[in-house]
């Protein structure tokens, strides 16, 4: 049986550090990139309002992305969910969608049509997530594949400009190494610098010659499922007696436990993002995209895209999304969607729980049979 009263500690010390950073400044846009880099913005929406926030975790934000106001979006075309549970979406003239004929054991489903071939499958960890480079690596020459995954590691204050620790730096670099290949990629960000430095670092890692130019796209701030700001969000969660904060309340969200008044029905807000952000703005970008976003964001898609099997239930193992995870969305020529939650590091999530236990010298009690 668990402890409670340790869960308990535990759910407090992770109050000040459970998610990502929501925090924010009062500065109107987000940090410019530096006058050698070059930039593009696109977005569907209109651009970012940032207000004054704290860390939005046990009162202050659990994500690190901060609010600014969008107009609500109407869901239209959402693709039809297969009996599997995987998802294909076929863009077309009158958006009509298909539904998937099947899926594979390990969460990669076959794109649809008879002709098609089936996709390469790669190994998920028990977790849930393949490797980012494995995810390529398998790609066929006529799929497209955008990888939307949360920054690297930041510094611990939580502003717009908060930039990459060195282990940060370091993390972005390795997964570059893991994608080299002669092929460009496009690099699109929130805009934020932790953002930035995470695309421009992957790029380094992968050796291109020079800074990627990078594009800003201000649907991507974290703020996609949200209908109350940030930290609206967390006095919500406090409200209703989450020691958690905002992060516990997006993690029961995420799995199923509606809150209407705060956040929008997952599933046909992900498929909204898929059609008006991916589909309309893939023919912009190389046929490999980075997309680097925010926890907030990336956590909700990644359990969307695996079904829900991803191991993101912080509420039950104070597990959140760890730096460099997230989700590959791959494209055939038809325009059909598959999914594969992704890690660029060693694992897709962060223990919480086990962080703490390490660092107070607890020991994981042993489990016996009676």
């Amino acid at each position: 049986m668990r402890n409670f009263a340790f869960v308990a500690l535990a759910s407090t010390l992770m109050l000040v550090s459970a998610c990502d950073d929501s925090g924010t400044s009062s500065t109107p846009t987000p940090e410019p990139n530096s006058s050698a880099q070059s930039s593009n913005t696109e977005s569907c929406s209109s651009g970012p309002d940032f207000p004054d926030s704290e860390n939005l975790f046990g009162g202050s934000s659990a994500q690190d992305s901060p609010e600014w106001s969008s107009p609500s979006h109407s869901s239209e075309a959402i693709p039809v969910s297969s009996s599997s549970g995987h998802r294909t979406h076929r863009q077309s003239s009158s958006q009509e969608q298909q539904a998937e004929s099947s899926s594979s054991q390990n969460g990669t489903p076959e794109s649809a049509g008879s002709s098609a071939a089936a996709p390469a499958q790669v190994a998920l960890d028990k977790d849930g997530f393949a490797t980012v480079a494995d995810v390529y690596k398998s790609l066929s020459p006529n799929e497209k594949a955008v990888f939307i995954i949360r920054h690297s590691e930041r510094e611990d204050a939580v502003t717009i400009e908060t930039e990459l620790t060195a282990n940060g730096v370091k993390m972005a670099q390795d997964l570059g190494k893991s994608l080299k290949s002669d092929e460009e990629f496009s690099y699109i960000t929130s805009g934020f610098v932790r953002t930035n430095e995470t695309a421009n670092n992957i790029s380094k890692g992968r050796g291109e010659a020079s800074l990627p130019k990078l594009i800003t796209n201000y649907d991507i701030t974290g703020n996609w499922f949200l209908k109350i700001s940030a930290d609206e969000l967390s006095a919500y969660g406090t409200k209703l007696g989450m020691q958690g904060g905002s992060v516990e309340l997006m993690s029961h969200w995420a799995y199923g436990k509606p809150y209407p008044d705060a956040l929008y029905e997952l599933e046909p807000r992900a498929q909204e993002f898929m059609q008006s952000v991916i589909l309309k703005n893939l023919p912009k970008w190389k046929r490999v995209s980075i997309m680097v976003s925010h926890d907030i964001f990336v956590m909700p898609l990644a359990v969307f895209g695996s079904e829900k099997k991803v191991a993101l239930k912080y509420y039950e193992d104070y597990h959140w999304i760890n730096y460099i995870a997230g989700l590959a969305i791959i494209i055939d020529g038809q325009n059909n969607l598959r999914y594969v939650p992704v890690k660029g590091a060693d694992s897709g999530v962060i223990d919480y729980l086990a962080i703490y236990m390490e660092e107070h010298g607890i020991k994981q009690p042993k489990v016996t049979g009676k």
